[in-house]
Parts: structure tokens; C-alpha cells; sequence
């Protein structure tokens, strides 16, 4: 019989004293629709089991059998338009096409998944079944907020979160740019900004469409913004009262890049009541001129990477836990704070990335013959697919990790969507 933690983690749950809190795996962002505006993805939520490989950028991946095997007990689908739609009615109809699919599956499936539109909702079928709850998000913002009415109409639809900044330089302000050479392609205008010193912070449009979207109770996700706009909305979520949350970020102090958070940035996030989440691909993790000494066992790409930022994320905040908290200690914590200082991920299944490459054989570090006695599919294969998720919690706690920061996600999810347009 399989140790009752490990059958925790399987179910993507951790024990706890206290039933009324949430305990398990939340993935903030994942993509099952995205064939919908690009057919080179292939179909979304089949019952296809496909060629294990990490590397899918361009291949579908969120099977129905591996998601339902994840342990995730929150799972956002994102919906995204932003670098397809030439217009404010496509955008919408794109949009509207991926929420209507993830709800045909989900009646579908009714055994297995459920949606939930409200945060009530997402508690009673957290507490009253072992279903997966689904839940809408929009990835990109572009040319779907013109005005108040537009945040009302997503939140009508049941959108939780929408990330406002995308990929490219819009109506709503300026995007990072990424480090990879896809980056610079991709987001040409900011890179001529940069050049010429000029303005890459939030628009007029992009204030106005943030305090919109959380009036209507929709989370807003500052993922991908770039650095001018970061610091320019989390002044204005100062000012109005709002949660800054981040669904998939990274570190300065490790990948030097517009995606990565400074220390300040992360601190006041934190300050603020908001939440920082990390990408779970371990190859979008890797280092770029890295201020922090690397662990010494490190292979580059692998769960080891995940493990680096989500270490470094919480010695960020265990440096500021007087300003935070008042005490200098971890331990000195109540749970409400703990839960506060969650640190969470957010998979991109079909995001247009790869994902975690595997410690051993020609695409790992070490060679095949050295693979554990208990070997497992993400040893070998990395993280083919969400459903070796379990294997990878099972191999972090192995190597010391404290899984309870992220097991803390999910709740901390919940408490932002319920205080959102209070």
C-alpha cells in the first residue's frame, strides 16, 4: 500500500487539522482551447494518450486521463486571443469559442470535473467531492476591455483572473520582453522603445481596465508586463486596495531578464496581500546571469530549477519577515500568515513552451546507470505530461523540499477571488 503521504500527494492533497481551509495543488494557468485559435496544437481535452516527451511546445499535451491523474484540485483554463485576434468582435468571439469548449468537457465529464463560477461554488465541490474544479481565466487582455462594461461581461461569463499585459506592447501598456530570440521577434515594438528610451508603462486604458476588472470581481494578473508596468501597477493596486497576484514569474536573482522580479517587487507584492507563482517547466526556469550561487547538484532544465526559484522565492521572503509580519522567524507565524506568504506555479500546458527535461540519460545530466532503485517516468522522461505531477511533488519532498508553501495555493486562490470587487 502506497504511504499515506504520497497518497496525499497523488490526490494532490496535503493532511490538515483544519477542514474549512483548502489544501492541495492549484494550477493557475493551463491552456486546453489553445487549438481553438491555432490548430497546430492539435485537439485539446481528448482521452489521447500521446508520445512521452517534454519536449510539446507545439503539441497538446492536457489529455483528459493525464489532467484527471495530475492531483490538481484547481485547475484555471486559460483562454487567449491576444496575438491572434485583428479585431475587438474576434477577440471576444475567440475567447468565447475556448470557454465554451472547456464547459462542453466539463459536461461531459461530469464524474470527474465541475466548473465553478463563483469562489462559493469552488468550495462546495472542493469540500463535497474529489472532482476537479475548473475555473476561467483570460491570458492577454488585448482588445477585450475597451471599458467597465467588458470587465462585467467576463466576470458574467465566469472568469476569475485575466492576465492584462500579454506578449506584445498594446492599448493596455507595455510588455516584457522575453530573454529567449523568440522575445525580441515577438515584441519588436518595445524593443525599439527600449532603445530609444522611451515609455513602456501602463496605459490610461491599462489603469482604468485594472480597477475595472477587480470592481467586477476578476483577479488581475501582472505575469509578462514589463518592468515600467509592474512598478506602475503596483502603485496603483496600492492606492485602490487590490491584490496584486502573479501567475507565472520568475526571479532576477536568477533569470536576469524583463520577466524576472526583483526583491523589491516581490516584497511589496507580498505586502500588499497579493501572491507570487512560479512557471512549473523547469527549462523556462533556467538561469540568465544568475546573482545567487546555483545548488551544487543542479542539472540545468530539470525539477532541479523549479526547486532553485521556488527556494530562492521563499528566502526572499524569509529576509522581510519583520517588515511582512513583524517577527523574524518563520516559525513565529500564525497559519493565516503562512497561508499569505503561499508560493504556487501555473503549468502552460500548451502554452507554446517545453517543460521539465529529465535529471538522467542523453537529455539529463547523469547517466542512465545511476537512475534511483525507485525509478519513475519523470526520471527518465522529465515532465512528459501533468500527469507525472505527483512524481515530481513525491521527488521534491525526497530532496528536502516543504511543499507546504505550495499546498497553501490553492486557499490563498479562493481568499483573493472572494476579496476581488469587495
Amino acid at each position: 500500500m502506497m504511504p499515506s503521504l504520497l497518497l496525499w500527494l497523488a490526490l494532490g492533497l496535503a493532511p490538515t487539522a483544519d477542514a474549512e481551509e483548502v489544501r492541495g495543488q492549484i494550477d493557475w494557468q493551463g491552456h486546453p482551447a489553445m487549438h481553438l485559435p491555432w490548430r497546430i496544437y492539435g485537439k485539446g481535452l481528448t482521452e489521447r494518450t500521446p508520445k512521452l516527451s517534454y519536449k510539446h511546445a507545439f503539441r497538446q499535451t492536457m489529455h483528459a486521463p493525464y489532467v484527471e491523474a495530475s492531483g490538481v484540485r484547481i485547475l484555471l483554463t486559460a483562454a487567449m486571443a491576444a496575438e491572434k485576434a485583428r479585431s475587438a468582435a474576434q477577440a471576444r468571439d475567440l475567447i468565447l469559442q475556448q470557454l465554451r469548449y472547456v464547459e462542453a468537457f466539463v459536461e461531459t465529464h461530469p464524474d470527474r470535473f465541475a466548473l465553478a463560477r463563483t469562489p462559493a461554488q469552488a468550495r462546495d465541490i472542493l469540500a463535497t467531492t474529489d472532482k476537479i474544479v475548473v475555473i476561467h481565466s483570460i491570458e492577454g487582455g488585448r482588445m477585450l476591455l475597451s471599458g467597465p462594461e467588458d470587465a462585467a461581461f467576463w466576470a458574467d461569463q465566469g472568469v476569475a483572473l485575466v492576465t492584462l499585459i500579454h506578449l506584445v506592447d498594446d492599448e493596455l501598456g507595455g510588455a516584457a520582453i522575453n530573454p529567449e530570440w523568440t522575445g525580441p521577434l515577438i515584441n519588436r515594438e518595445a524593443v525599439r522603445k527600449r532603445r530609444r528610451g522611451q515609455d513602456r508603462g501602463l496605459t490610461q486604458r491599462g489603469r482604468d481596465a485594472i480597477v475595472e476588472l477587480d470592481r467586477a470581481g476578476i483577479l488581475v494578473d501582472l505575469s509578462h508586463m514589463s518592468p515600467q508596468s509592474l512598478d506602475e501597477t503596483l502603485v496603483l493596486t496600492a492606492e485602490h486596495g487590490i491584490a496584486p497576484v502573479l501567475t507565472h514569474a520568475k526571479l532576477d536573482r536568477i533569470q536576469d531578464s524583463e520577466r524576472g522580479l526583483s526583491d523589491a517587487q516581490v516584497v511589496e507584492i507580498y505586502r500588499q496581500g497579493g501572491v507570487v507563482n512560479t512557471p512549473l517547466s523547469g527549462t523556462a526556469l533556467e538561469a540568465l546571469d544568475a546573482a545567487v550561487p546555483a545548488p551544487a547538484d543542479r542539472c540545468p532544465g530539470s525539477i532541479d530549477d523549479f526547486r532553485w526559484h521556488h527556494e530562492q522565492l521563499r528566502a526572499i521572503q524569509d529576509e522581510h519577515l519583520v517588515e511582512l509580519f513583524g517577527v523574524s522567524d518563520r516559525s513565529a507565524l500564525t497559519d493565516a500568515q503562512r497561508t499569505a506568504l503561499a508560493v504556487g506555479w501555473s503549468s502552460d500546458w500548451n502554452g507554446g513552451i517545453g517543460h521539465t527535461r529529465p535529471r538522467y540519460g542523453r537529455a539529463g545530466c547523469l547517466p542512465r546507470r545511476e537512475l534511483p532503485d525507485d525509478t519513475m517516468e519523470i526520471d527518465r522522461y522529465g515532465l512528459a505530461h501533468p500527469g507525472l505531477l505527483p512524481q515530481q511533488w513525491v521527488r521534491l519532498e525526497q530532496a528536502g523540499f516543504d511543499l507546504d508553501p505550495m499546498l497553501r495555493s490553492a486557499e490563498r486562490f479562493l481568499q483573493l477571488w472572494e476579496q476581488a470587487g469587495r
